[in-house]
C-alpha cells in the first residue's frame, strides 16, 4: 500500500483545485451526530423518519473470532446467542419475549452477526414510543456490559450451536476453512472460522466464555448507533446519561490488528470436496491495508471512487468473455478491496466449465497480466464513470426516502472500518466535480502497482478429479502462471457505441376512457387497443417508478412436450438480447441508465416487472415495448447460456440438498408428470427457436394483460401519457382473453412419507412436512393461516432450538393457495442430528395438535398479530406493496388497503383453532425425510 499511497500525489493533480496535497478530512455528515465518552465507546444519531415512528438500535463490536484463544474457538460466535439469552436487565428470554409482544420480530427485526474480525447486534424496527425507546437502550447497554451468561443458558445453547455448525458445513465451507489453512499459513485467519471447533461448544468451560467476554467487549472497542424518528438531542442526552458509568477496561492494552503473511514465491492452494457444486479458480496480490487515519480523508475518498470504477471495467470484460461459448469460465470477478484484517488484494476469481480447468486459469492470468501491461481503454472508463455518476444520482435523487436501517449499518462501518460518512449531497457533488478530471492514465498507473510480482496466492477450490475435471497440480499451475508472463497478449481495443433502443416508434394509440378509484387513489385508463393501464402515484421513492404486466395463462397452456423449453424461454431471451440488440449490445447501450426489464413466465401467469427512475422512464418503456414486440434468436448467446448451465447442473447430485428439495417437489405435486426436474437431462430437451415461439405466444396480446404503474409518475402529465399512449397504445392487440388450464397437478391426499438416505459428508436429517386441505381464499383465510405460521414458529423456537438444542432454526409458513385451486398449505422444514429426527418431527406434530386442542398461546397471537401490524405501516409505504395491492384488487375483488387491518383485528383464539381444525382434519400430511446413508 506505500507503493499505491505514492500515486496519490498525481491522483490529486488531476483533480487539481478540488483538493489539497495533503490527506483532508471529509466532513461527516451534518445531520448525524456523533460522540464519544470518556470512557472510550463512540455513538452516533440521527434522524429518520423513513420509516415512521421507527427507530434502529445497533451496537457494534470491533472484535470477532479473530481474538480467540485455541481452547475459546468458536465462543465469539456463541457470546452472540447468549447476548439474547439473558442479560442483567432483561433475564432469560424477556428481551425477545417483550420486544415481540410490541411487533419486533425474533430473527428479523432482532438479530446479530459475529465475523472475523466484529460483532453486531441490531433492534430493528422498534416503535417509537417513549418505554419501549427506552427499552430498547437498556438492551444495548446490557450487550455492551451486562450480559448474564448463565451456567443453564449456556449448556442449553451448545445444541443450538453444534446444529447450527451441521446446517452450516457445505462444501464449500469446508473447502473455505481448509484452503485459507494453505493460502495463509501460520496467521490467525487460518485457524479461526467463526463457527469453531465443536469439540471446543461441547467442552468450553463457563469461565473460558466469561474471560473473552471480560477481555474485549469493552466501551473503547464499541459504537452505539441509533437512526430513527427520534429527537436527537433527547436521546444523546440518554445515551450519555446510560453509558458513561460503564467503566474503561483496564485489564487489557491495545486491540490485535492481524495481517496475512508475505510471501516471495506464489503460493499455490489446492483443496476439492466430493460435493462440490462448483469450482472457483483464484489469484490474490496481497497489498497491507490503507492505514485507518486515512480512509476518511479526501484520499482515502478518491481511492473508494477509483477502486469502484476497477471493478466495474473488470465486468465489463468479464461479460464479454462469458457472452462467447467457447470462453473456458461462465463467471468471474475481479477488483480492489479488503481481504482480511490488515491486508488488502487485487483478486481475480473465475468459475471455469469442468474440464476447463487448466485453460480457465490460463484466461485468469492472461486478463490479469492484460491489465497489468495496458490497463483499461479510455473508452472502458468513460461507460465506468457514466454508470458510476447515474448511480450516485439515483441516490441522491432518493435521499430523502432512504431507510433507517442503511443509514444505521453506514454509521457503524465508519466506526469499524473507517468508510467515510460525508452524506450523499457531498458525493453527489464531489462525483460532478471529480469523475470528469480523472484521466484513465492515472487508473492504468494504480492498476501496475496492484499487480504486483510478489505476495501471490493461486487457489484452487472445488470439484475432485473425474473423468470430466482436471484438477491442475501445484507445479501445473505455476508453469500456466509463468508461461501466461512470458506470452505475448493483444492490447484491448477502443469502441464506442451510440444507437437509439427504437429506431421508429410506433403510430402511437389513445386514451379512449378515464376514470379515479378513490378508494385506491388510482387512475384507471384503457387505451385504444384494449389495454388496461391502471397508476398509482406516490412519493415514497422520489425517483422511482415501478411497472407491471401481469395475465392469466403460464406454462400451463404449453404442452409437456414443450415444458422445458418453455420454462427456459425468458432466461433465453435475456441472454439473447432484443430487437437489434445483442446482450452485450444493449448493456453498452443502457449505459448510465437505471432501468430494469424482467419478464416471466410460471406455472399459470406470464408477466413483466419493470422499475425506473423518473429520468429513464421512457427508456424503460422502450425496453418493454421490445421484450413485447422483438424477442431474438441468437446462436451463440444461447450456446453460451447452454454451456454455462451445464456446468452448474454437472454435480448437481452429488449436493444432497438437491435430492431433498427434489424429493419434496415431486413428493408435494404427486409425482405429476408435468413437475420436472432441472437437471443435464432436462436440459438436452431444450429447444431454442421452441422457447422463442412459445415466448411470442405467451406475450402475444398485451389487451391480456394488466398494467399497473406506481411511483413518482403523474397520469395527468402530458408527456407522461403520450409515453404510454406510445410504447403500450401502440402495440397490436386482439379482443381474445385466456384462463390458465387446470392439468390436476394436486398435493397428495392421505398421509404420505417419502424417507430416504443419500450419502453425506456432514451426517444431517432434512426434514419437510406439510399439512395441506381444500380452504377458500378469503382474506380472513389468509391471514389466520399466515399467523399459523408464526405461532408455530415461535413454539418451536422454544421448543426445537431452546429446549431440545434439536435445530438451528424450524421454517414455518401458512397460506393459501388460489391456482390451480383454492387450498391451504402449513409447512415445516428443519435439519437436525438424524439421532434426534424421530423425537423432533414428533414435537412438530405435538404443537400442532397442542392449538387444536386448547388454541394458541394468547401472549404468541398476540405477539404475531402486533409484528403483522408493524410490518404493514411501513409495507404501506412502499411501492412493492401497492403492486401486490393493486394486482389482488383488479384481478380477485380484494382491497387489501381498506380491508387487511380489520381482518387481521378480526383474527383471534378461536379462528386460529377453527382454521387449523379445518385443515388438519382433512388428513393430508406430507413427511419428506433425508437420512444419512450409513
Amino acid at each position: 500500500m506505500k507503493k499505491v499511497l505514492s500515486l496519490f500525489a498525481a491522483l490529486l493533480f488531476a483533480a487539481a483545485g478540488l483538493m489539497a496535497q495533503q490527506p483532508q478530512p471529509l466532513p461527516i455528515d451534518t445531520n448525524v451526530r456523533m460522540g464519544v465518552l470518556e470512557n472510550g465507546l463512540t455513538y452516533y444519531i440521527r434522524y429518520n423518519n423513513q420509516p415512521k415512528e421507527r427507530c434502529e438500535f445497533h451496537i457494534a463490536q470491533a472484535v470477532g473470532a479473530i481474538l480467540e484463544e485455541d481452547h475459546q474457538n468458536g465462543l465469539a460466535h456463541f457470546l452472540e446467542h447468549m447476548a439474547f439469552n439473558g442479560t442483567k436487565n432483561f433475564p432469560d428470554k424477556l428481551l425477545i419475549n417483550y420486544f415481540e409482544s410490541v411487533g419486533v420480530g425474533f430473527g428479523s427485526s432482532i438479530n446479530a452477526y459475529t465475523s472475523l474480525d466484529e460483532t453486531v447486534y441490531r433492534l430493528s424496527n422498534v416503535p417509537t414510543r417513549p418505554e419501549i425507546l427506552d427499552s430498547a437502550l437498556l438492551v444495548l447497554h446490557d450487550w455492551s456490559c451486562a450480559i448474564a451468561l448463565q451456567e443453564a443458558e449456556i449448556d442449553n445453547e451448545r445444541g443450538v450451536i453444534r446444529e447450527e455448525w451441521r446446517q452450516g458445513n457445505t462444501a464449500q465451507r469446508r473447502m473455505w476453512r481448509e484452503g485459507n489453512k494453505v493460502k495463509y499459513p501460520g496467521s490467525q485467519y487460518a485457524k479461526r472460522d467463526v463457527i469453531g471447533d465443536t469439540a471446543v461448544i461441547n467442552n468450553f468451560t463457563y469461565q473460558a466464555l466469561r474471560d473473552y467476554y471480560e477481555l474485549w467487549y469493552g466501551p473503547d472497542l464499541q459504537c452505539v448507533v441509533v437512526v430513527g424518528d427520534i429527537d436527537v438531542d433527547k436521546m444523546e442526552k440518554k445515551i450519555i446519561d446510560l453509558f458513561s458509568p460503564i467503566p474503561a477496561r483496564s485489564n487489557r492494552g491495545e486491540r490485535p490488528r492481524y495481517s496475512l503473511p508475505t510471501n516471495a514465491a506464489p503460493i499455490v492452494a489446492i483443496y476439492t470436496d466430493k460435493e462440490a457444486q462448483f469450482t472457483q479458480l483464484a489469484i490474490e496480490f496481497l497489498h497491507p491495508t490503507m492505514p485507518f487515519e486515512l480512509r476518511a480523508t479526501d484520499q482515502g475518498y478518491l481511492m473508494s471512487v477509483i477502486n469502484s470504477l476497477i471493478r466495474q471495467m473488470i465486468s465489463y470484460r468479464i461479460d464479454e468473455i462469458t457472452m462467447d461459448p467457447n470462453a473456458n469460465f461462465i463467471q468471474a470477478m475481479g477488483g480492489y478491496g479488503n481481504q482480511l484484517g490488515e491486508t488488502d488484494a487485487f483478486e481475480f476469481i473465475t468459475i471455469p466449465k469442468d474440464g476447463k480447468e487448466k485453460a480457465s486459469m490460463s484466461d485468469m492470468f492472461t486478463q490479469v497480466e492484460k491489465i497489468k501491461r495496458y490497463g483499461f481503454t479510455a473508452s472502458e472508463f468513460e461507460r465506468a464513470k457514466t454508470d458510476y455518476l447515474a448511480n450516485v444520482e439515483r441516490a441522491y435523487n432518493e435521499r430523502s426516502t432512504r431507510k433507517s436501517q442503511s443509514y444505521a449499518q453506514e454509521c457503524y462501518r465508519h466506526y469499524l472500518d473507517g468508510e467515510p460518512i460525508p452524506g450523499i449531497e457531498f458525493e453527489y457533488e464531489y462525483a460532478k466535480a471529480v469523475l470528469p478530471q480523472l484521466p484513465v492514465a492515472i487508473i492504468n498507473q494504480l492498476v501496475q502497482q496492484y499487480i504486483t510480482d510478489n505476495n501471490i496466492i493461486i487457489s484452487y477450490i472445488g470439484k475432485e478429479n473425474s473423468d470430466i475435471v482436471s484438477v491442475p497440480t501445484k507445479e501445473e499451475a505455476l508453469e500456466i502462471f509463468n508461461a501466461v508472463k512470458a506470452s505475448e497478449i493483444e492490447a484491448p481495443v477502443e469502441e464506442t457505441f451510440d444507437r437509439p433502443l427504437v429506431e421508429t416508434a410506433p403510430t402511437a394509440g389513445s386514451i379512449v376512457k378515464e376514470k379515479y378509484n378513490k378508494a385506491l387513489g388510482t387512475t384507471e385508463w384503457t387505451l385504444s387497443n384494449g389495454i388496461k393501464v391502471v397508476i398509482k402515484p406516490t412519493e415514497y421513492k422520489k425517483d422511482q417508478i415501478t411497472m407491471s404486466m401481469q395475465s392469466e395463462g403460464g406454462l400451463s397452456k404449453v404442452s409437456l412436450e414443450d415444458l422445458p423449453s418453455a420454462s427456459m424461454a425468458t432466461s433465453i431471451i435475456a441472454y439473447n438480447g432484443i430487437g437489434e440488440f445483442s446482450y452485450l449490445e444493449l448493456q453498452k447501450a443502457l449505459t448510465g441508465k437505471n432501468f430494469s426489464v424482467q419478464p416471466s413466465i410460471d406455472d399459470y401467469r406470464e408477466a413483466i416487472s419493470a422499475s425506473t427512475t423518473v429520468k429513464d422512464f421512457e427508456s424503460m418503456m422502450q425496453c418493454v415495448y421490445l421484450y413485447l414486440t422483438s424477442p431474438r434468436q441468437d446462436d451463440q448467446a444461447y450456446q453460451s447460456l447452454i454451456s454455462m448451465l451445464e456446468t452448474q447442473l454437472a454435480a448437481r447430485d452429488k449436493n444432497p440438498k438437491s435430492a431433498f428439495q427434489d424429493s419434496i417437489a415431486q413428493t408435494i405435486a404427486s409425482h405429476h408428470a408435468r413437475e420436472l426436474i432441472v437437471n443435464l437431462d432436462f436440459l438436452k430437451k431444450v429447444d431454442q427457436q421452441r422457447a422463442i415461439a412459445i415466448y411470442k405466444e405467451r406475450f402475444a396480446n398485451p389487451a391480456d394483460f394488466l398494467v399497473t404503474f406506481i411511483g413518482n409518475i403523474n397520469p395527468n402529465d402530458e408527456a407522461t401519457r403520450q409515453l404510454i399512449c406510445t410504447w403500450l397504445g401502440g402495440l397490436k392487440t386482439d379482443k381474445s382473453r385466456e384462463k390458465y388450464t387446470d392439468h390436476g397437478v394436486r398435493y397428495p391426499k392421505g398421509k404420505v412419507n417419502n424417507y430416504f438416505t443419500k450419502e453425506m459428508e456432514t451426517k444431517t436429517a432434512s426434514n419437510r412436512i406439510v399439512y395441506s386441505g381444500k380452504m377458500k381464499a378469503t382474506l380472513a383465510n389468509r391471514l389466520n393461516m399466515a399467523i399459523i405460521g408464526d405461532i408455530l414458529g415461535t413454539r418451536y423456537l422454544e421448543s426445537i432450538r431452546e429446549k431440545e438444542g434439536g435445530s438451528y432454526g424450524v421454517g414455518c409458513a401458512g397460506y393459501v393457495m388460489e391456482d390451480p385451486t383454492e387450498q391451504a398449505v402449513l409447512l415445516m422444514q428443519f435439519d437436525t442430528d438424524p439421532e434426534k429426527q424421530q423425537k423432533l418431527i414428533s414435537i412438530i406434530h405435538k404443537e400442532v395438535m397442542e392449538i387444536i386442542e386448547n388454541g394458541p398461546r394468547a401472549d404468541d397471537l398476540q405477539k404475531a398479530k402486533e409484528s403483522r401490524l408493524t410490518s404493514l405501516a411501513e409495507d404501506m409505504e412502499t411501492n412493492s406493496w401497492w403492486g401486490t395491492i393493486l394486482n389482488r384488487y383488479y384481478n380477485n375483488g380484494i382491497n387489501y388497503a381498506k380491508d387487511y387491518k380489520k381482518a387481521l383485528e378480526g383474527v383471534n383464539a378461536k379462528s386460529i383453532q377453527k382454521t387449523l381444525k379445518a385443515l388438519v382434519k382433512q388428513g393430508n400430511v406430507v413427511e419428506v425425510v433425508m437420512l444419512p446413508q450409513e
